[in-house]
């Protein structure tokens, strides 16, 4: 199909976009952009729907449900967002812009200066020639000033509101002090404008179903998607219904939460960050991308890629030995084994944070988990809370010098579902 249109201008714009630096590490994106292209040019460009992309681009199944999965909507977000940085920097020079109007998903091109008088020269996806929008009649000079005064001075009022509520993000980022704080230093090394970071809720789809068969399901079922198609019990179990479990996509609203929370801090760079699912993950990720999970290895199997890398290792499977915290190297004054009991009386939790290089050593991975939901809540708060980080790791603050990476065991007190403040039982710091 392609040889139609191999020298069409519009086709080497987008093979041009795929390979900047802004596209050539981001393999959806580029396949998400070649696809959509393709199609409108062929003339297919009506066709293109939310199914039609999940199924082409994504490897959904003909029966997924875009309602319930929003992977083709995110990712057409994100992909505005990274055409409008590319036409900002790299692609400053180009005469032929492209862009995917929000409410559809087939790409309009645009000339710019190619046509006489100021007029725009705009190629529909599914067009072959410019279509000359010629600018409309103007009005009096007396009512058009009038017009141009006002709007002047409602563009000058909105800036000035714009420009007020920036405050707090511009002093955050460039005050000399607070700039350079060991959570600032965190998030600033999770967010970067050159790569990829993936917030991942956990998957309370995979808990429920655990609890229905009686033991977890290992990295390679679940990235295989192997543990959906052919469930395996030990203990009696309704293969159907344990199916449909496995087949939702059920999260925790604390994880939800603190998704919300990191997107909304100042060093997060939103068109360079995605939520993701856990069942959507590949191991690539781990090698390119950051990486932010939230949840214990029972509700995101990938935590295993990773946990070699954890010197604070959560033993959340009750199937094969007590509920603990494992500390591989214990340093003076701290235990081996720290152990939760579910049952305890006076409600004692633990949760981890684990702050660690990426498997590509290209970036890094958060891990925030304990053995309840008020748990990784727990370690969800002090994480994004700047004055617990920041009074933990002193050393990194008021100073030019990069944030190692750490680990974190913290005890709480879980109370009607909710965790009190959380309190650093032992940290390790890595050189």
């Amino acid at each position: 199909m392609a040889s139609s249109f191999d020298n069409d201008p519009r086709w080497l714009l987008v093979q041009r976009i795929v390979a900047s630096s802004g596209f050539v590490n981001s393999n959806r994106l580029s396949t998400f952009l070649l696809y959509v292209s393709r199609q409108s040019l062929a003339g297919e460009g009506a066709s293109l729907n939310e199914r039609s992309i999940g199924e082409a681009v994504f490897e959904r199944s003909p029966d997924y449900d875009p309602r319930d999965d929003n992977i083709v909507r995110s990712h057409a977000s994100r992909l505005r967002g990274r055409l409008e940085e590319y036409f900002a920097a790299e692609g400053a020079h180009e005469q032929l812009r492209v862009s995917i109007p929000r409410g559809s998903y087939a790409p309009v091109f645009e000339a710019l200066d190619s046509v006489p008088h100021g007029a725009n020269g705009r190629l529909a996806g599914d067009r072959s020639e410019f279509v000359v929008e010629h600018p409309a009649p103007s009005t009096s000079s007396t009512g058009g000033g009038a017009r141009l005064s006002k709007a002047a001075i409602i563009f000058l009022l909105l800036s000035v509101v714009a420009i007020l509520a920036a405050l707090p993000f511009v002093y955050r980022r460039f005050h000399p002090t607070l700039s350079q704080t060991a959570s600032h230093k965190l998030w600033s090394q999770m967010f970067r404008s050159d790569q990829e970071t993936i917030i991942v809720p956990a998957d309370s789809s995979l808990v429920i179903a655990r609890l229905m068969v009686g033991h977890q399901v290992g990295l390679p079922d679940y990235a295989g998607g192997q543990y959906r198609q052919d469930p395996n019990c030990t203990r009696p179990c309704d293969l159907r219904m344990v199916q449909t479990v496995e087949g939702l996509r059920y999260t925790s609203m604390s994880d939800l939460e603190f998704a919300v929370k990191v997107t909304h801090l100042p060093e997060a760079i939103l068109n360079r960050t995605e939520v993701r699912y856990a069942r959507d993950l590949q191991l690539k990720d781990f090698k390119e991308s950051n990486l932010i999970l939230a949840g214990s290895q029972e509700a995101d199997p990938w935590l295993s890629a990773i946990s070699g890398q954890m010197n604070f290792l959560v033993h959340d499977d009750p199937s094969v030995g007590s509920l603990r915290v494992e500390n591989r190297q214990p340093k003076v004054g701290e235990q081996a084994e720290y152990s939760y009991d579910s049952h305890d009386p006076q409600h004692r939790g633990l949760a981890t944070i684990a702050f660690l290089p990426n498997l590509g050593g290209t970036g890094s991975v958060l891990v925030v988990q304990g053995f309840s939901l008020a748990g990784t809540q727990a370690a969800a708060e002090f994480v994004t809370s700047e004055k617990d980080l920041d009074a933990l790791l002193p050393a990194y603050s008021g100073n030019s010098a990069k944030l190692p990476h750490f680990e974190i065991l913290l005890s709480t007190v879980e109370i009607n579902g909710m965790a009190t403040h959380a309190v650093p039982l032992a940290w390790h710091v890595y050189p």
